[in-house]
């Protein structure tokens, strides 16, 4: 299969960060989805922070070689940063260690930061590996591979039609608050508001159970017997093998400077 024909099978997806072709284009999805998985593994459980920030020197330039469009990804690492923030002020005042500060009564600790920065660090790394490597494999292919990886068939298949109809139902979320703001409909921390997402969320469920009614009918006329069928061609080719020593490579590096 060309790169042009692979990339655009791998940029299928709704929920995509990058649309332009990159080289991870052509690696057999089944070899990014272990190595991935293998690299998530080897990151959380590292202990070293050299190590950690190695794995986020790696993620990020896997980023950079998937072409992971820059805003999109920053406001999705932000999303989770902001949790992690939260725990970075919160840790340091329940583990016990040497003191950094008082503040009420309550002694911060220095192993209790040290421990909220190398979850921060494994948190990045791994969700900005899963942007690079996982979010530009198409939705069949990511499906015919867990059928190659034997993730029971409904799981399979949740998760598909999660990525497929995800984006049908923001869509349908945005139409109905476009209907409310066309009425002069403000949000405000009254009685109203609240009783108006209520009817809101009330609607999006309704017209989600008619919808999938329409599909499962439509579905059966197609022959659907509750069994998902792979169809994407997948071939291990000589540059997946060279993927595979590389990522192998980087792995074992990470793991001996965790556990030297």
């Amino acid at each position: 299969m060309s790169l042009n024909n692979h990339s655009s099978l791998a940029h299928a997806s709704k929920f995509q960060l990058s649309t332009k072709p990159s080289v991870l284009d052509i690696i057999d999805p089944r070899v990014k989805v272990i190595a991935t998985l293998i690299f998530a593994f080897s990151v959380v459980l590292g202990e070293q922070i050299p190590a950690l920030l190695l794995s986020l020197a790696v993620a990020l330039g896997f980023a950079c070689v998937a072409k992971l469009h820059f805003k999109s990804t920053l406001k999705r690492l932000l999303a989770m940063d902001m949790f992690m923030f939260v725990l970075l002020v919160i840790l340091p005042f329940t583990v016990e260690g040497d003191e950094i500060y008082s503040a009420f009564g309550h002694t911060a600790s220095w192993q209790g930061l040290e421990q909220g920065i190398k979850i921060a660090l494994k948190a990045n790394a791994v969700v900005l590996m899963l942007f690079a490597t996982i979010s530009t494999i198409a939705n069949s292919a990511l499906a015919s591979t867990l059928v190659w990886l034997r993730v029971p068939d409904k799981l399979i298949q949740l998760l598909f039609f999660t990525l497929r109809y995800l984006s049908v139902i923001v869509e349908e979320f945005l139409r109905l608050r476009r209907s409310m703001r066309a009425r002069a409909f403000v949000m405000g921390f009254n009685w109203h508001t609240w009783q108006s997402l209520g009817y809101l969320i009330g609607m999006m469920i309704v017209r989600a159970m008619q919808r999938s009614e329409r599909i499962v009918q439509a579905m059966k006329c197609r022959g659907y017997t509750g069994q998902y069928f792979s169809y994407y061609p997948m071939r291990f080719k000589r540059c997946d093998a060279l993927y595979s020593v590389f990522c192998t490579v980087l792995i074992v590096f990470i793991s001996y400077l965790n556990f030297s």
